[in-house]
């Protein structure tokens, strides 16, 4: 998740970059890639509601819906690798690239983290995570375990993976300029299928081998948008239709979310990859076609998704880690889609309220805190 893609667009043409390329054109602010970024933050948040929500993922539609709504960090990868290409290419400075993300991405990660490192390393769960997933008693080694894994709290493990994704970008430059973008993308993408997620999300680097095809083609889908959007134009329809199948499948033979799984082992083939991956071209080919509109809901979401991002599991992760148990609100067994779209919104209204509070008390410096 890239934490200033709303500015960046907005202001494409840095006087303190180093151009490498000839062209000089000012880049054009996409309102279907910044409508995007806000409907990934609500993808992003509803996966880390439904169980707060009462939905016990039990019947045929359940899965089926449930395989739809799951893995919406594909769409943040892809919009990262897209606005990489769009926003950064043509302006290139790794040494300000890596130093910003590392002042706005990873420093906000660790103070924000910190907190949890103490409560896991003093009155956690019972056993304590890292006791659980990785038998480390040292509170030294523990803390940095939690930091490498980014086991402190739901969806944290990203910036762990995130920040390995930014450091390649002088190879996704390369790639870029040799027209091999595509190539990669889609030998990795067959790795990734047969790779899966990791287990309970703890293995950055799988989890950069899963994702990274899905970067890939952010950045070609950016590099080559006159094939890309008359392509997706023409053919949203029957994608969607796939989509919906390949998650009917899923629901029918191999089960509901994301599976999980050490690397090596080889078991069924990842379907909600190709699945979330159609579903991008499908909601970009929508999107574009509204591209002359500006859906302020949207914007502002995507402005502050970032903040979103990091806020947001301080108010999910609590319900089941220290209170032991998700069901806060009576719900376990009544709830559905439905339900889980009301808290997610309900979480990421509230999110949005916290961010502008910081936003309003910090001013400039809550970047070094929530990225925004």
């Amino acid at each position: 998740m890239d934490e200033k893609l709303t500015q960046a667009q907005g202001n494409p043409t840095d006087p303190t970059a180093k151009p490498i390329a000839t062209e000089k054109k000012p880049k054009k602010f996409l309102n279907s890639i910044n409508h995007f970024r806000g409907i990934a933050i609500i993808f992003i948040v509803m996966a880390h509601c439904y169980r707060p929500a009462g939905w016990e993922i039990e019947t045929f539609a359940d899965k089926a819906w449930f395989n739809l709504m799951m893995n919406g960090t594909v769409f943040f990868v892809f919009i990262s690798g897209f606005l990489f290409h769009h926003v950064f290419y043509h302006r290139w400075d790794y040494k300000k690239y890596m130093k910003s993300k590392t002042k706005f991405v990873f420093l906000p990660y660790l103070l924000l983290s910190i907190p949890w490192i103490v409560w896991h390393l003093t009155v956690g769960t019972d056993p304590a995570f890292h006791v659980l997933y990785a038998d480390i008693t040292a509170p030294a080694q523990a803390a940095s375990w939690y930091v490498i894994t980014g086991r402190t709290l739901t969806a944290y493990w990203y910036i762990p993976m995130g920040m390995m994704l930014f450091a390649l970008s002088p190879w996704v430059m390369y790639l870029i300029k040799k027209q091999q973008v595509m190539y990669w993308a889609l030998a990795l993408l067959v790795i990734a299928i047969l790779v899966h997620r990791p287990i309970s999300n703890l293995n950055a680097i799988q989890s950069l081998v899963y994702f990274l095809p899905c970067y890939l083609l952010g950045v070609w889908g950016s590099a080559h948008r006159d094939k890309l959007f008359p392509f997706i134009d023409k053919y949203w329809l029957l994608m969607l239709i796939s989509a919906i199948s390949l998650a009917l499948i899923q629901a029918q033979f191999f089960g509901a979310g994301v599976l999980n799984k050490a690397a090596f082992e080889m078991t069924v083939p990842d379907l909600m990859l190709p699945q979330k991956l159609l579903l991008t071209l499908v909601i970009l080919a929508l999107l574009n076609k509204f591209e002359h509109i500006s859906i302020a809901p949207l914007q502002k979401l995507a402005e502050v998704s970032f903040a979103i991002y990091f806020i947001h599991p301080w108010l999910t992760t609590p319900w089941w880690m220290i209170y032991n148990s998700p069901d806060l609100f009576g719900l376990a067994g009544k709830g559905n889609i439905l339900t889980t779209l009301i808290v997610t919104l309900l979480v990421v209204a509230i999110s949005y309220m916290i961010a502008l509070l910081i936003k309003k008390l910090m001013s400039k410096r809550s970047r070094y805190l929530i990225g925004w």
